[in-house]
């Protein structure tokens, strides 16, 4: 059997056992519940300096009726009972704004009072206890807690790695079992680990049995008691990440000291090793985006030379199967140096890792660029998605920034399974708020970086609302509604002559971002474009909520924002806001400002480009207005154009993720904010008008050049597929939907209520 096959099947064994750890996890019983208010003690670390201990304490029980275990280990753990190990999820708990730190010397001028909230997780281990003696065993790493080594955007570290547990065993005998100094602790062989760099094994140091009752711990030392935490300690119900999927990469180079492989695709993963490898003999491996000319891995665009992803693994040996613990790499090509060190067949193997967050959609269609985005989409955004926050790029950088949140939110929870993890980047996104100023931080949990007042912040009224909207979950609204007035007004508070015009003095203040050239768009435009949208969105949150006096404010708020916008940027005589550059009037048109000769000419001017000039906003402001107003062609031309900066230009590189620029190289080539155009695809061109109702309208938009599209989406009252197909002087139609969903299908100036399956045939228009 291939490697390959067998780390499958293992994968397939772990994935049943996931499903029941899960259950337990979600489905908290009564006993578990009582973790809810979590003491926040018994803190411990390591005795000395050591970024990946492990832990373990034995105890001696009868076999209980029930059994939970609460557990927080900082940044990530791993934990077994009597050798197993309980938690099949990597890279928890998920990271937050743990508790406060000193945020004065980074990159961007940063000051303010946040919410501080450190999440644990709640396991049911009643069948991992044995009649006897039992030993609870933990491993540490870093994690987002101790990330220390990169500090571009500043010194991120919260402390050394800590770990508290409270064992409830209910059953002969009630016991409470708690970490504190009787816990010993030592040195792994994990030796360095980092998010951002990766991690070395000494596999020599590896002590076998450490996690079983009987296993001779009298070398291990006391673990030391730390102080609680200055934090809300909360239960998780976010989803951590797994391994997905595995490929076997495909060798492009190899000599006596290296080898060069292809993964087939970009991903955010592993490299695992598998193989015998040589006692004190060290692989290195190395990981990059892209090749160079020469057929080198090149790192420019995942971090550059000084930010340089590795895994190394010292040998025993032993026949072992390694992969990073306590990070993950983000990459294509892969280069082992020494892998002559390693014996046995086929011993690297390519596995994919991400946030256990499941793909609830399809799209393919007669287009092979419409195809790639979506395929492309999907993998990037996926790839971007760990440890319980959305990100920009799984390597350089892995923050999660609100601008790239709020821009791609909708297409996530249209697409994916994004209930949980959204739940739990909501509440990081109002944790980070300035409590004085209603600041909202440019990433979520706050890790620096930097961004616009408005564009980025607007995280705060878009991420609940589409929540609400996509999960009919009222309670997000109630709670971000405050912190949404709140927010405003800091925005009043950056103001001048009622423009959003500045941000924070000394950081950044954008407006769009990444547009394919110069940004050409006024910052004040952009900034106070999304303060009006905002201030729309929260006046129907208002009238959800019934607060009549609000829902007023608001609208009146957002009209007076409107007016002052056209008085600073509309030409009457050249009938244009900005002059037109980069889809200004597209901005205009989305609130409502454009008349019908401005929309001609917004047309005529992109049907007439064969690319994007717009930026992350502007590209998907221009899709929406164009298929809004009726140019569904050239909305398709652009989302199929084939110049230098569009889709399918980066489909034709090679490409099999998104970018995060359709020109500047140096940039991540796995990046999923421009892909939040990729629910059109759904909303407009098969046309299913989803907005959280059981009642869907099939809107389809038929354009030239698409002879057949067919796609499904899963709504919170089951799933809906549409397909149609073209023939000489017809459309046939097809609508399969849960029985809960009452589709009607709009075509032609006709109304057709449709039953699941049935194949409706209209004339051609």
């Amino acid at each position: 059997m291939e490697l390959g096959d067998t780390v499958m099947k293992d994968m397939e064994t772990k994935g049943m056992e996931l499903e029941d750890i899960k259950l337990k996890n979600m489905k908290l019983n009564d006993m578990a519940l009582e973790y809810e208010n979590l003491d926040n003690e018994n803190w411990i670390q390591a005795s000395g300096p050591c970024d990946a201990p492990y832990f373990r304490k034995s105890f001696q029980v009868k076999k209980p009726d029930k059994a939970s275990i609460a557990i927080c280990g900082l940044g990530f753990y791993e934990l077994f009972i009597n050798g197993r190990k309980v938690n099949e999820e990597c890279f928890i708990p998920v990271t937050s704004d743990y508790h406060p730190r000193d945020i004065s010397n980074f990159l961007y001028p940063m000051k303010g009072t946040f919410t501080h909230r450190t999440y644990y997780d709640v396991y049911s281990i009643g069948e991992y206890l044995l009649d006897g003696y039992n030993t609870i065993a933990v491993a540490l790493g870093n994690g987002w807690y101790n990330q220390k080594d990169r500090i571009v955007e500043g010194r991120q570290s919260f402390g050394e790695p800590r770990l508290t547990f409270h064992i409830r065993i209910i059953g002969a005998e009630d016991r409470i079992i708690v970490s504190d100094e009787s816990v010993c602790w030592s040195r792994s062989e994990v030796t360095y680990n980092n998010l951002f760099f990766g991690e070395k094994h000494d596999l020599r140091l590896k002590q076998p049995g450490w996690q079983l009752p009987d296993f001779d711990d009298n070398d291990w030392e006391n673990a030391a008691a730390v102080p609680p935490l200055e934090t809300q300690l909360c239960p998780s119900d976010c989803p951590g990440d797994r391994m997905i999927r595995t490929m076997v990469p495909k060798l492009l180079y190899s000599d006596e000291s290296r080898a060069i492989y292809d993964a087939g695709e970009n991903i955010s993963g592993w490299v695992v090793v598998n193989g015998v490898l040589k006692d004190g003999q060290t692989i290195k491996i190395l990981h990059s985006d892209e090749l160079s000319p020469t057929g080198e891995l090149d790192f420019l665009s995942s971090g550059g030379d000084s930010q340089i992803q590795a895994a190394e693994y010292t040998g025993n040996g032993l026949q072992e199967t390694v992969h990073p613990k306590f990070s993950w790499q983000a990459f294509r090509y892969f280069e082992v140096t020494g892998h002559r060190n390693v014996s046995g067949d086929s011993p690297f193997l390519c596995a994919v890792v991400h946030a256990d967050v499941a793909q609830t959609s399809s799209f393919r269609c007669s287009n092979e660029t419409l195809n790639w985005l979506y395929d492309a989409y999907i993998r990037t955004q996926l790839s971007n998605m760990h440890s319980g926050v959305p990100l920009d790029t799984p390597n350089r950088e892995r923050l999660g920034y609100t601008g790239d949140g709020q821009l791609g939110c909708r297409t996530v929870m249209l697409t994916l399974d994004g209930k949980r993890l959204y739940r739990k980047w909501i509440r990081d996104v109002l944790d980070c708020q300035d409590q004085t100023s209603g600041r909202v931080q440019h990433t979520a949990p706050f890790q620096g970086g930097g961004g616009g007042p408005a564009a980025w912040g607007a995280a705060i009224v878009e991420v609940p609302y589409q929540y609400y909207v996509h999960y009919q979950d009222i309670d997000i609204l109630k709670d971000s509604f405050g912190p949404m007035l709140h927010w405003f007004e800091y925005l009043e508070s950056r103001s001048e002559d009622g423009l959003v015009s500045y941000g924070e003095p000394g950081g950044w203040c954008l407006g769009d971002w990444n547009t394919t050239q110069e940004i050409l768009l006024p910052i004040p435009f952009v900034n106070t474009y999304f303060y009006i949208k905002a201030l729309r969105t929260a006046a129907e949150i208002a009238e959800i909520l019934g607060l009549p006096e609000e829902k007023k404010h608001l609208e009146e708020t957002a009209e007076q924002k409107k007016e002052i916008l056209v008085r600073h940027y509309y030409s009457e005589e050249e009938n244009t806001f900005c002059g037109g550059v980069q889809a200004a009037d597209a901005y205009a048109a989305d609130l409502g400002l454009a008349n019908a000769g401005m929309l001609d000419a917004l047309n005529e001017k992109y049907a007439a480009m064969n690319e994007f000039d717009t930026g992350i906003f502007g590209t998907d402001i221009l899709i929406r207005v164009l298929f809004q107003h009726g140019y569904a062609q050239t909305a398709y031309h652009l989302l199929t154009a084939d110049g230098p900066c569009s889709f399918e230009a980066i489909r034709r590189a090679g490409g099999t993720t998104l970018w995060e620029s359709f020109l500047d190289m140096k940039e991540s080539k796995n990046h999923p904010m421009f892909g939040a155009v990729t629910r059109y695809l759904f909303s407009n061109l098969l046309g299913i008008q989803y907005c959280g109702k059981n009642e869907i309208q099939i809107r389809p938009a038929i354009v030239d050049g698409l002879d057949y599209a067919e796609g499904k989406i899963t709504t919170i009252y089951g799933v809906i597929e549409v397909s149609y197909v073209k023939h000489e002087k017809v459309i046939e139609f097809v609508i399969h939907c849960d029985e809960r969903i009452s589709p009607t299908l709009e075509y032609g100036g006709r109304v057709v209520p449709v039953s699941s399956g049935e194949r409706i045939v209209v004339e051609r228009i």
